[in-house]
């Protein structure tokens, strides 16, 4: 019988074994749990400096743009920063910013609140997602 290559020898079974392997065990370090939240943290950043960043900062202690400084708002009484004066339209409501109230005033805040200052509209609710997720994280309690 002729010698044959080793390659020749394992097959082409031992090869997709090989793939197979690879495939299981490289693929979820691609896409781990930390590595997607991270990138879809920087997808919402993006989406908030694109939409938001004009008129709201989001750095800890940095003084108000056109509007409020947004670091920490996500659960935060609505209209309660001292250094930023509100709209009476906004004074006088009595809720906490969250998923339930952040959603429908990023879509339409005159809608919500007529006689508001604010004028964006944001109707795509995956970009409103996008921004209510970056607000979350600047907000998340140790």
């Amino acid at each position: 019988m002729p010698r044959q290559a080793p390659a020749a020898r394992r097959g082409p079974t031992c090869h997709i074994v090989l793939a197979s392997a690879l495939i299981l065990f490289a693929a979820p370090l691609a896409r781990s749990p930390a590595v997607a939240q991270e990138a879809d943290l920087e997808a919402a950043k993006k989406q908030f400096l694109t939409s938001c960043g004009v008129c709201h900062t989001v750095e800890p202690g940095a003084p108000p743009r056109q509007g409020p400084n947004l670091h920490g708002v996500y659960g935060r009484k609505a209209a309660s920063l001292p250094e930023f004066t509100y709209s009476d339209a906004l004074k006088g409501v009595d809720w906490t910013w969250d998923d339930a109230t952040l959603d429908p005033w990023i879509e339409n805040a005159q809608s919500v609140r007529p006689g508001t200052v604010m004028n964006y509209r944001q109707a795509d609710p995956a970009k409103r997602k996008l921004i209510i997720a970056y607000l979350k994280s600047l907000s998340a309690k140790p």
